[in-house]
């Protein structure tokens, strides 16, 4: 049995994928009431891996250490499976010397010792292999089992893997240097065993009759118990550190893959399209589906963010901007069904309605409590205006307009929006001294301008020629891609004076969640115990605004809080 063949499976559900094609032009407001209380968030640090070289079919990224190098391995333009390391940014090649075509890297601990299997033309065999300073050692269980992968290894320096010949697949470990224990997880079903942790804890999956994969834990006294996701119909367990928390990833009803983490007797979700290893800390690698629907590999890290509920009146609100003096704007709809726009201001709630229509949102504030939003004219169509010291003025968009909506000012007073014309194609615009400039992205179906900062660098969301959204920045010149690792769906939001962005990003199964992208790093977010978690205001303290739905409601309700 080809014991080399597991592993890659989160591919089989890339035809089942929903559609991503999301062209609507901007969010449609949430709805809110509140509390004050304070919540730590649930947060990734997020770092796209795509090794070069490597085919778009995508790396499989299989394992990391404390120090957040990863292991993994992917098939080259000619054909061959390569493995590598990436250690601090840099990508180094692992191939086995001699090997024919195929090495993989798919085991490494926190001394840096590689571990990972390659073929053997002559002898049509597999080997197992270590990797410590550069230099390769070739590891055989032998005996009736020609075959040999070593899939991981712990910080003691002992393997788990599979071994496999004349029909036979099992899992083994090899614990002090001692002889290999081989097992089987359930009868003698195909076994395979992926990770081991410092207590020789050992998690992989096995093989059912039907070829069903199911996830399994080995104890170190040698019990075995299933890990199976609630709901799933079929398991792999591809992680386990030293506090026993498991990753893997499961398949639901509908045929589509998920990754998941395992702890303490919970499951929890992770919304990528596959989790493999983990390390001490709780971070952990896979990959994910992007904005075109190609795979990509991930790390992701925990990063705690501190958010806490916004109390407003009404039925129903949303946060949108943030200025300096943490005065917040956005809209809500009072008891009698009538929307406002409005201005939060040391917990005060201030109406911002333009007296030319109705439903009012105001989406930014600037340093000096310039406000920019849009309402409903007589002839329902959108309208951008902005609001300073009682008087409201409108921003219809350069000639031949026939609707705009104004979603960013910065404290020169410059304002970033968009506008459609009589066609209805829809572009965005910066308007700078009295003097409109249209933004549109090259190849794009629309454009908007969304954020502008005090160096006039625009953040702008617009829809590829496949229906996709895409997320840019524009400097005055160029536009250049800032989606979030991780995310399918990007609709970029606002950016403070330092460059960092806000966002409401969603994964390809309509899962929504809160970004931020701070210096060269990106971070998703959720509101802990809610989901859809929006980022929509930033202000230079980091001070982030939005909203987000709790468990078990159908009304999101407003946040603020910090990284």
């Amino acid at each position: 049995m080809n014991i080399q063949r597991r592993s890659a499976r989160y591919q089989r559900s890339s035809r089942t994928l929903p559609s991503k094609s999301i062209t609507f032009l901007f969010l449609v407001p949430f709805v809110v009431i509140l509390s004050t209380q304070g919540a730590l968030g649930q947060g990734l640090k997020m770092t796209q891996l795509n090794p070069p070289g490597i085919l778009a079919s995508g790396a499989v990224l299989f394992a990391v250490n404390a120090s957040q190098n990863v292991v993994g391995y992917g098939t080259n333009s000619s054909g061959a499976t390569v493995g590598f390391l990436y250690v601090g940014g840099k990508y180094t090649a692992i191939k086995y010397p001699g090997s024919d075509k195929y090495t993989r890297a798919l085991g490494i601990n926190d001394s840096n010792e590689v571990v990972g299997d390659w073929y053997e033309k002559a002898t049509n065999v597999f080997h197992g292999f270590t990797y410590v300073g550069g230099v390769y050692k070739q590891y055989d269980v032998g005996g009736d089992t020609p075959t040999t992968v070593i899939w991981g290894v712990n910080n003691a320096g002992d393997f788990a893997g599979g071994c496999g010949g004349n029909g036979v697949a099992e899992g083994f470990v090899t614990i002090g240097g001692k002889a290999p224990t081989k097992f089987y997880a359930s009868g003698t079903d195909a076994t395979f065993a992926y990770a081991i942790n410092s207590s020789g804890e050992v998690v992989g999956e096995y093989l059912d009759s039907s070829n069903l994969e199911h996830g399994f834990y080995r104890s170190a006294s040698g019990a075995i118990k299933t890990i199976a996701y609630p709901g799933a119909s079929q398991t792999a367990a591809y992680g386990i550190n030293d506090a026993g928390e498991i990753t893997g990833t499961y398949v639901n009803g509908s045929g589509l893959t998920y990754g998941f983490t395992y702890i303490k007797g919970k499951y929890a979700s992770t919304d990528f399209a596959t989790t493999r290893g983990v390390n001490s800390d709780g971070a952990y690698v896979g990959s994910y589906w992007g904005v075109d629907g190609a795979p990509s590999g991930y790390l992701a890290s925990p990063q705690a963010f501190t958010l806490k509920t916004v109390k407003v009146a009404g039925s129903n609100s949303q946060l949108f901007g943030v200025n300096n003096s943490g005065v917040s704007v956005g809209y809500y709809v009072a008891s009698d069904g009538t929307q406002h726009g409005m201005m939060i201001s040391a917990g005060k709630v201030v109406d911002i309605d333009d007296p030319n229509g109705t439903n009012a949102i105001c989406f930014d504030i600037n340093s000096t409590n310039q406000i920019v939003g849009l309402y409903t004219n007589g002839s329902g169509n959108t309208e951008g205006f902005e609001y300073a010291a009682g008087v409201y003025k409108d921003i219809e968009g350069p000639t031949g307009a026939v609707s705009s909506l104004a979603f960013g000012i910065n404290d020169a007073g410059d304002i970033a929006g968009q506008y459609s014309d009589s066609s209805g194609s829809t572009f965005g615009f910066v308007l700078s001294s009295g003097k409109y400039k249209t933004l549109n992205v090259p190849g794009s179906k629309f454009t908007q301008a969304r954020g502008i900062n005090s160096a006039g660098l625009v953040t702008v969301q617009w829809g590829d020629s496949a229906g996709n959204l895409q997320s840019s920045l524009y400097d005055g010149k160029k536009y250049t891609s800032i989606n979030v690792p991780g995310a399918a769906v990007n609709q970029v939001q606002n950016i403070n004076t330092a460059g960092d962005i806000v966002y409401y990003v969603s994964d390809p199964y309509g899962v929504g969640h809160g970004a931020l992208k701070s210096g060269n790093d990106y971070y998703i977010f959720d509101y802990p115990k809610g989901s859809d978690t929006i980022a929509a205001g930033i202000n230079d303290s980091n001070l982030i605004v939005g909203a987000y739905i709790p468990s078990g409601a159908t009304e999101p309700q407003s946040f603020q809080g910090t990284e």
